[in-house]
């Protein structure tokens, strides 16, 4: 594992600097960074890769960073007074995801790079669907694939009448705690299919 620290560059796929690593996400529950902070827009920790010590490497380029979900409320906030910074470290270094649960014991951020994410982020009945700053409803349903792989999910869609549409799990583009990011607009999403009855 390696340290990680606020300021360091990233480097896209492309080789060009997409940013610098402005906070770091902190999910309390699994005790472990998930995201970084990069140019206003979360950075999953499973697309980037230590260059050396001095610089990471995202698997993106400028257009797929821009399409990258916001750090915004109420997906990430501000550490709570029983975080403790590490040795090196100020609290405005890290945000944490605001779903976790906080405990009632001090904590302290942690601050590697752990790329096995697979305990972290869910999706399961209820997850809110995100577009951008906008939540457009929730998962209601998961459809699977005979190997049990998600291939789509059935997004309710908020309103009286709560319809409910087929989302493709390639409109996901981010997962963060139980939040879903989708690239669709809110009237793309009104034109997805239905599901059958």
């Amino acid at each position: 594992m390696r340290k990680l620290r606020a300021g360091e560059p990233v480097i896209g796929k492309d080789g060009q600097r997409l940013g610098s690593v402005e906070r770091l996400i902190v999910d309390e529950q699994a005790h472990r960074v998930s995201h970084l902070v990069v140019r206003g827009r979360l950075v999953g920790v499973g697309k980037v890769r230590a260059m050396d010590d001095e610089r990471l490497r995202a698997d993106l380029d400028e257009e797929e960073l821009l399409k990258q979900p916001e750090a915004h409320d109420p997906l990430v906030s501000p550490p709570g007074p029983h975080w403790v910074a590490p040795r090196g470290y100020a609290l405005r270094d890290f945000l944490r995801i605001a779903s976790a649960l906080i405990g009632q014991e001090p904590y302290v951020p942690p601050v590697h790079l752990d790329l096995d994410m697979s305990a972290v982020h869910q999706l399961k009945a209820g997850s809110p669907v995100w577009s951008g700053r906008k939540q457009v409803g929730e998962v209601s349903e998961l459809l699977t694939t005979d190997g049990d792989r998600v291939r789509a999910l059935i997004l309710r869609r908020p309103g009286l009448l709560g319809t409910r549409h087929v989302l493709a799990v390639v409109h996901v583009t981010e997962v963060v705690g139980t939040n879903v990011h989708v690239d669709l607009t809110e009237q793309e999403i009104a034109a997805l299919p239905e599901p059958a009855s």
